[in-house]
């Protein structure tokens, strides 16, 4: 026997297919936020930026004036700035500010006196520096005295993380025609500085290794018995330091003149 079967189609009401697309639509369309997805993963740490550049180092340089607009009477000029070419001097471009310690009129009696001390990390140097004391020699003893102290700058070294480098340090005293000695105070470098007196005033320094000289600065204090104190690297393993007590007079004997070099990275 055969049967034939028709398939039966299922339809849906009307009604029903109403229904229907208003629930799927206020669900699509809640007003309440879903719970927040899982985070991603991180990306990748992007390349390290370049190293800045090395800080600048401060330096001052005192330099003899003659009698004219600045000083009627002669003095001496202080220029102060950064070593922007960090050769280690502070050449004319490089000057930011300029101060003059004038001499007074010979007949008022009293000389003019500067003295220049290492300034400890402190309130005035964070980093340390140079203390700068100008004043008048109203007793007559050739020496800058606490009391004669008229006013005070400060030369404040740049903040240490800027730059890396390895110094020598020590305090310097000589006596009549005796060469000069050393306490060392620091001496990261590893090196051995021997002082020869050429003449009166005049000292050559020999160190026993080369250092680079294009990296290398030196700093200096005024003894309190002289006036001014001049310093030059003189090549790769000499120093030379020249002493004054007035104008363009070299003078022996000093004690604890300040002295460091620092070799740059």
């Amino acid at each position: 026997m055969i049967c034939n079967i028709t398939p039966m189609k299922k339809t849906l009401s009307p009604k029903l297919g109403t229904f229907l697309f208003i629930l799927l639509t206020l669900m699509a369309c809640s007003s309440e936020d879903g719970a927040n997805g899982i985070d991603g993963m991180d990306g990748i740490d992007g390349t390290d930026g370049t190293d800045g550049s090395n800080g600048l180092t401060s330096l001052i340089s005192t330099t003899e004036e003659q009698p004219g607009t600045n000083c009627a009477n002669g003095g001496f000029r202080l220029d102060i700035g950064l070593d922007s070419n960090g050769n280690g001097q502070l050449d004319s471009a490089e000057v930011s500010s300029s101060q003059y310690l004038c001499n007074l009129d010979p007949s008022e009696g009293l000389t003019s006196l500067i003295g220049t001390v290492i300034e400890q990390p402190g309130v005035n140097c964070a980093n340390g520096g140079y203390r700068l004391d100008v004043g008048l020699d109203s007793n007559g003893n050739g020496e800058l005295d606490g009391a004669e102290v008229t006013s005070s700058e400060y030369l404040c070294n740049a903040d240490a993380a800027d730059f890396n480098y390895q110094s020598y340090a020590s305090l310097i005293s000589q006596t009549g025609t005796d060469n000069p000695v050393s306490s060392i105070l620091d001496n990261s470098l590893d090196l051995t500085i021997v002082w020869t007196r050429e003449s009166q005033g005049r000292y050559l320094g020999t160190l026993d290794r080369s250092i680079d000289i294009g990296k290398t600065v030196i700093f200096f204090s005024t003894p309190s018995s002289h006036t001014g104190v001049r310093g030059e690297l003189v090549s790769d393993n000499q120093i030379r330091l020249e002493l004054q007590n007035g104008i363009n007079v070299f003078a022996d004997n000093f004690e604890n003149l300040s002295f460091e070099l620092r070799e740059y990275e």
